[in-house]
Parts: structure tokens; sequence; C-alpha cells
């Protein structure tokens, strides 16, 4: 049986997770998980100890994975809470590994949402098997060991072979989710027997797994591509790939085995495939480069009759992140594709020359902090025809003399520089990502800003952070100006001045886009501390839920006289008090997930209320006021929305309050006019016992069914 706090988040999902918004609920229930571990470890608990693989709601898996995600772009972008979060959970998976607690089908489940999320799954996931002292190296494993497995690959072979979209990547995403639970030692023979198999996409797989961090995998992979070469089931493209990924890899072991494979290839003459057709690029869309330095390129292709997007992301320090081709079936769903895909972001039109350069330098970006290509790059460049596309460092002032071949910039006068610099007052007018998304939200901000008693203090502090990530904002701004220089936009110039004289070590404070992301840092916490997201900062605007006049109640009983009131006596909360928090979830601009506002009172209540029973009927009761409170207002005369005692109207505004800065990401500011800041004063002024009352009645509530109209 679900935990009530793991149900309530669950009832704010549709039941179809391919239901239109079910993103972006999913993305805001996520958050919510992420702020209280202890409902996520009992999510890991819950899917670690299911048996059988129709026993679990899949919701709660896409749940969890998608805190995961959270979680580790948080790690990623400088946030402990991130790491913190995924480090309690896989404690929980240890914990549960050594009572004998996890069941096949929940480590497979739980392995599934670990690489999901882009992480690589728990050690004490795999399963054990018994290898002979010092043969390590050369045990091989017979498969007929783990039934189970053999049957899930044929599957996932003929289900990545019929036509499921980025029919590599779903496979290679099964593969993994099946390989976290083998044992380690039996994973090199697991990957050969997978890679062996004679469909040809185990080809790709086979090149594709030799970019994965682990040895055992790489070696596996080797070992299964020489036996399809031996069998002569290694294709001249597949040879093609190898080539082209060596240098994606600096693993010498693994260099020296492609090595081995491509001679070899060559002597049996499976090298010597005749050229395919030249591709034809109809659009090739990149976005503008965000804060963390991420950067989406979107490419609608053509070879013969064959069309496709291919689709890259780009990450400051990650390098490759994502890459894949999506089939299209004819022009028309490549253009719808392609519109959508760039919809949601600002992006510019890009010659293929600059998706070479930025591909190459993203390569070497990623391989110097250990971090390979995403595997899906091989069908990208195979299917854009960048066969000679390898790693390429390049330092900033490299990149500036790129786009800059005339040296216009060296030959600038300081001043004309200076003026150049200071041009970047108007970027974020001109770019509206850059309001967006330029700026810091790591730990050491936050620290920096709550860490000093004082206003100067403060703003030293915060500029000394900034400091230490000169380097990644001097990297941010050159190649904005690399992608602004592909497609002739002026500004490109501006940009490369920006990065040099940051790379050069111009002070800080005179560089005005410096001022702009200091500010916008110092919002963003603002609107974290606001929201009490203390996890991560979305950039992602959540716009609406399901409708909630099509939500159907379950069977529950009607509310006693008094009931509630009596189950919140523990937490010292009034019904008067949940009516105005309930007033002010239906009341909101942006419809709010049920799931995020039930999080937020389960926060307030559960450190009082213990038993499960007990919450479990205040949940019932709170969904049976919200859904009494939505009929209350789409009723348009001779209902009551407020109190009757005036005393009571202060406790009610108390409630509202917390609805709207416990919700706040659903009160967004340009949603916001006149009457909304006259009824916030007049909100506040009887939350505080201050206000008039008589005014509060003939204001508030013409104004809540207006808010409510215009929300619906």
């Amino acid at each position: 049986m679900l935990m009530p706090k793991i149900k309530a988040l669950l009832d704010g999902m549709p039941r179809d997770l391919d239901a239109i918004d079910t993103h972006e609920i999913l993305k805001r229930l996520a958050k919510s998980l992420t702020a209280d571990s202890e409902i996520a470890v009992a999510a890991v608990a819950q899917i670690g100890s299911v048996e059988g693989q129709k026993a679990i709601d899949e919701r709660l898996v896409s749940l969890l994975s998608a805190a995961l995600d959270e979680a580790r772009m948080a790690r990623e972008n400088g946030k402990n809470l991130g790491a913190t979060f995924i480090d309690t959970l896989e404690a929980e998976i240890d914990r549960m590994k050594a009572k004998n607690g996890l069941t096949d089908s929940g480590r497979l489940f739980l392995a599934s949402c670990w690489v999901r999320a882009g992480l690589e799954a728990p050690a004490s996931l795999a399963g054990q098997i018994g290898v002979p002292d010092g043969m390590q190296d050369e045990f091989e494993l017979d498969l007929s060991d783990l039934p189970d497995i053999r049957p899930m690959i044929d599957t996932l072979i003929g289900e990545a072979s019929v036509g499921q979209p980025n029919s590599l990547s779903f496979l290679q995403m099964g593969l993994s989710e099946l390989m976290a639970t083998v044992p380690t030692v039996a994973r090199r023979s697991f990957v050969r027997h997978v890679v062996t198999h004679p469909k040809p996409i185990l080809s790709e797989l086979g090149c594709a797994l030799l970019l994965d961090r682990r040895e055992e995998v790489r070696r596996g992979a080797l070992d299964g591509l020489a036996d399809r070469l031996e069998n002569r089931t290694l294709g001249a493209d597949a040879v093609a790939r190898l080539t082209v990924m060596r240098s994606w890899t600096e693993d010498e072991a693994t260099r020296s085995g492609v090595d081995v494979l491509v001679r070899n290839a060559m002597r049996s003459g499976t090298a010597s495939a005749a050229t395919g057709a030249v591709p034809k690029i109809h659009r090739a869309m990149s976005s503008l480069v965000d804060g963390s330095g991420a950067q989406s390129i979107s490419v609608a292709v053509q070879t013969g009759g064959t069309r496709s997007i291919a689709v890259v992301l780009i990450k400051e320090g990650f390098g490759v992140k994502d890459a894949y081709v999506i089939p299209c079936s004819s022009a028309s769903e490549q253009r719808n594709l392609m519109a959508r895909v760039t919809a949601e972001v600002e992006t510019l039109e890009v010659p293929l020359s600059y998706l070479a350069s930025a591909f190459a330098m993203a390569i070497a970006d990623g391989l110097q902090l250990g971090h390979p290509p995403a595997p899906g790059l091989a069908d990208v460049v195979q299917v854009l025809g960048l066969s000679e596309l390898r790693p390429h460092k390049m330092t900033v002032a490299e990149v500036a003399a790129q786009i800059d071949p005339s040296g216009q910039l060296n030959a600038m006068s300081a001043q004309a520089r200076g003026r150049l610099v200071n041009a970047s007052a108007d970027w974020d007018a001109r770019f509206p990502m850059i309001s967006e998304s330029w700026y810091e939200d790591s730990d050491a901000v936050t620290q920096a800003i709550e860490g000093t008693r004082s206003s100067a203090a403060m703003k030293r502090a915060l500029w000394e952070a900034l400091e230490d990530r000169r380097a990644h904002w001097a990297r941010v701004i050159i190649r904005m100006a690399h992608l602004l220089s592909a497609s002739a936009d002026a500004a490109a110039l501006q940009f490369a001045a920006v990065a040099i004289a940051l790379e050069q070590g111009r002070e800080m404070k005179k560089v005005p886009i410096m001022e702009t992301i200091f500010n916008l840092s110092v919002d963003c916490w603002m609107d974290e501390t606001a929201s009490g997201d203390r996890f991560s900062a979305a950039s992602i605007e959540v716009t609406s839920g399901p409708s909630t006049s099509n939500r159907q109640m379950p069977d529950v009983p009607p509310e006693k006289s008094g009931e509630l009131e009596d189950l919140l006596k523990p937490a010292k909360l009034t019904q008067w008090w949940v009516d105005g928090y309930i007033m002010g979830v239906c009341t909101a601009p942006k419809l709010v997930a049920p799931g995020s506002w039930v999080s937020v009172l389960l926060n307030i209540i559960t450190q009082d209320i213990k038993s499960d029973s007990k919450l479990q009927r205040i949940l019932d009761l709170l969904m049976l006021r919200y859904n009494e409170t939505l009929t209350k207002l789409r009723t348009p005369f001779g209902v009551a929305l407020l109190p009757d005692d005036d005393f009571l109207i202060s406790i009610w505004a108390d409630g509202y309050l917390t609805a709207w800065e416990g919700n706040i990401q659903y009160w967004p500011q340009n949603k916001l006019g006149r009457d909304d800041k006259t009824a916030r004063e007049l909100l506040e002024a009887a939350a505080s016992f201050s206000s008039n009352p008589k005014t509060f009645r003939q204001v508030i509530p013409n104004w809540l069914r207006q808010r409510f109209a215009a929300a619906s």
C-alpha cells in the first residue's frame, strides 16, 4: 500500500503518461519529491520490493526518475542538495540489499529510474555470482545461469528493430537498465553476447558501447565486434563509425582495440564499401547558449529519399550530453517536428560548417573532464556526413580568431574595445534568454548571500563567488559569439570582446553583462527563498495542470461536522485557515497541480500528524473542500466566499497568503495587475489584524471571482 504522501503526488499526475502537459506536471511534482527525501526514500523502498513486472504503478517509476533527473541537474550546477538527495536514495538501496529486501523486478525498476535520469545505476543493484580466485579477467559467464535476461534482450532488440523512434538510443537505454542488474564480473561476457547477436542494429550498439565509462563494458563491446567481424556480420558502415569514434575516447586500450578491428576489416575487405549518398541539409537551428552552457541544435536532413531530424545537446564542462536521430515519414512531418522542436526556445539558423566546429569543440570539452560524447553522436555524424569529425580543443582567443579572421578586434584601440564591452549592458533586452537563464544558482552563491550580515559584505562575497566562475562565463560568452557569427549577427564581435576581456582579467564590475548576471543571481536567490524551493530555480515555467472540472473523486465519505478541525488540531491549524489556503489555490493565475499544493500542506502538517490513516483522511477532506471551493467560484451569486465572523477573516487571509507564497510559481508577475496589488495589500493587512473588515468584504469577493474567471 502506498503511503499517503506518495499517493498524493501520484494523484496529481494523469494516469495516461502520454497526455498533454504530463511533462510539465511531472517536473513540478518531481521538485516536490526532491524537497522531501523521506518520501523519496519511501518511493525507493516501494519500487525496490515489488514482485513481478506488472506490480508497480508506472507513474511512480516516472516520478522517481524525474526527481533523480532534477537532482542530477542540481548536482551538475553546483548544488550539494542534488548530490545529497542521490546519495540518500542510493544508501536506501544499499540498506535494502543488505537485508535481502530487493526483488529481481525491483532491482530492474530502480535501475530504470537511474538510467532514465542520466545516472549510473548503483552498484548494489547488481546481482552476485561466484568467480574462481584468480580468474576474474578470464571468467566467461554462461548465460544459462541468468534465464530471465535473454528473453528481455530479445524483446529489446525486437522493439528497437521495428521502427522505434531513436531505436539505438532506445536499445542502449534498455540494455543499460538490464546491465545494472548483471553481476559486475559477468558484464563483459554479457555485453559480448548482446553485441554478437546477428541483428544489424547490434553493430551500431557495439560501437556506441565503446564510449561507456566502464572498462568491462568497453572490453565486452570490442569482443563482440571482433566476433561479428569473424562471422562476417560487421558491415562497412560500422567500420566507418569506428574510424570516426576512435578519437572520441581517451582510453588507450579501447583505441588500440579499435585499430586492430579496423586493420582486420581492411584486410578482409569489409571496409571497402562504396560511399553513400550526400546528405542534404534543409535547415539547421541552434538555441542560444544558456547560463549553464547548455545549447540544443536541431537539423532537418535528407539522404536520398530518407528524411530525419538530428538533435544534439551540448553543455559546458560535459561536452555532447545527448544526441539522436528522429526518422520522419514525410516532408510535412519533418517540417512540423522541426517547428515543435524549436518553438519553445530562441533559435538561430546556422550552416553545416558551424555544426562541425561546435561539435568538435564540445567533444574536446567533454573529454577534458572525463565525459565522452553521447553514443548517439555517431548516428548524427553519419546522417549529416561529418565523417571527419574529431575533437578540437580551442581557447577563447582561438575561437575569437576564428570568428574574426581579419583581426578587427586586435586592431582596435582600447577605447573602441571598451565600447564593445560596454554594449553588453543591452544584451538582456536584445536576447530575452539572458534574463531567463544567465545567473548563478550554486551553493557558493547561496552561501555568499546568506553568510553575510550587511549589504556591502554580501556584494563583496557574491563578486568573489562570480570571480571563481570567470572561466565558465568567458566560455559561455565566446560560444555565443561563435553562434552569432555563424548566423551573421553583428553582435558577435561584442560577445567576442567581452569574452576576451574576461579571459584577460578585466575587473568583473567593469563588465556590464557581469553586473546583469550579478543582479539576476540575487533575484534568483530571492525567488527561491520566497517560494521555499531551495532545490533548484526552474527556468522552464509550468503553465498548467489537468483540468479539474473533469477529475473524478473516488468514493469518499462526506465530512462530518467539525471533523477536519479535530484532525488538524495537532498541527494547530483551523478549517478557516485551510479554506483560505484552498481559495488561494483555486484563484491562482495559473492552474496549480494538486500534487503541488498538497505537498505544501503536507510539509506543514506531517510533523504533527503521525497516523497514516488520519493523514489519509485529511487528504480526502482537502480534496472534497477543493472541489466545493471550485463549485462556489463557478456559482455567480448567492454563495459566500469568506467566513461570516470578521475575526476569522484574519485566519482565512493568512491561509490564502500561504497558498500564494507556497505556490509562487503559479503567480507569475506578468499575470498580475493593479487590482491584484490592491488585493495583496488588503490580504496582508487582514493577516496582521490591521484591516478594515468592511473594505475587505467589499473588495475581496469580487476580486476572487475575477481572478478565477481570468485563470479559467
